[in-house]
């Protein structure tokens, strides 16, 4: 069988047909994919959860023509009510504070679902480094069919680096170097750095600090100090 007329059928206000009809990657002629319907599906239920429909009913429906070997298909996007975020849950957290975490979430409390922001906010969350790497925002019902409710179920990482180093030279005899390094210093994001290199000719220190986001804003400030 090769695809038929393949379209898309919209009952909510925001999504018109036209646009969604972009989304949908198979055309008429094409052999028919199975899998290519699964993802436009999926697609199409990523673009209704951006616009806040968390709960989008998209269902393909199929007319099969024997006589020309095709099948044409019709993407229907049910009516829905718009899903809002009642609450933001943080679990696990053991030494970061809630608010490191809380941050970098695109969504708070009341605002309309966005399964993009969603998305993101779980890239910004692993991309601290401070998490186990298969983290994922949890979705769960709320208090009602239009209220969802997000959890965040972080495991706690090792935020600690030691490095340490020894070496011979014949100039200058016994060579030592060490440093440190604290991300997540006090659970609060912040980075402490120090390193110290000694040798018979050579004696250096350094001292550094970073705080990721200044009076709560997002502006970073940093410094060194060395010898």
């Amino acid at each position: 069988y090769k695809f038929g007329d393949v379209k898309v059928e919209s009952a909510l206000r925001d999504l018109k047909p036209e646009l969604l009809e972009m989304m949908v990657p198979m055309k008429a002629g094409e052999w028919y994919d199975a899998k290519a319907v699964e993802d436009t599906v999926e697609r199409l239920s990523e673009s209704a959860g951006a616009m806040g429909y968390a709960n989008a009913d998209i269902r393909p429906q199929f007319k099969r023509d024997k006589s020309t070997l095709t099948m044409a298909i019709t993407f229907d996007v049910a009516q829905s009510p718009r899903v809002y975020v009642e609450d933001v849950k943080i679990n696990g957290n053991t030494v970061t504070r809630d608010k490191v975490i809380r941050r970098e979430m695109r969504l708070t409390e009341g605002d309309v679902f966005n399964g993009v922001a969603v998305k993101r906010s779980t890239d910004r969350i692993k991309s601290l480094g401070y998490f186990q790497e298969k983290f994922e925002i949890e979705q769960g019902q709320g208090s009602s069919p239009d209220r969802i409710v997000l959890t965040s179920n972080v495991e706690e990482g090792n935020t600690g680096e030691l490095q340490l180093s020894a070496g011979f030279s014949s100039l200058e005899k016994f060579i030592f170097q060490g440093s440190i390094r604290k991300r997540n210093f006090r659970g609060l994001g912040q980075e402490l750095r120090a390193s110290l290199s000694y040798s018979t000719y050579s004696k250096s220190a350094e001292i550094g600090f970073t705080e990721p986001y200044l009076f709560d804003k997002n502006i970073a400030i940093s410094g060194d100090i060395f010898r």
